[in-house]
């Protein structure tokens, strides 16, 4: 399984970055408890993370029916 394994190490670091800030931006809209922000920003947050991991993406879509 190559997964992340096969990116080079500063872009590793790169996409966990931006990968936290999302987060904390999802955690941000969360306690705002503005619905629509919630929204949206988990659903960006997920595409990143799917974007970064593939394999990822393709497992959850067989369990999803996706």
């Amino acid at each position: 399984m190559c997964s992340n394994g096969c990116r080079p190490e500063p872009q590793k670091q790169a996409v966990a970055a931006v990968l936290a800030q999302a987060i904390d931006e999802l955690a941000a809209a969360a306690s705002a408890g503005d619905d629509a922000q919630l929204a949206a920003r988990l659903a960006g947050t997920w595409a990143m993370i799917t974007a970064a991991d593939p394999e990822l993406a393709a497992r959850t879509e067989k369990y999803s029916g996706s």
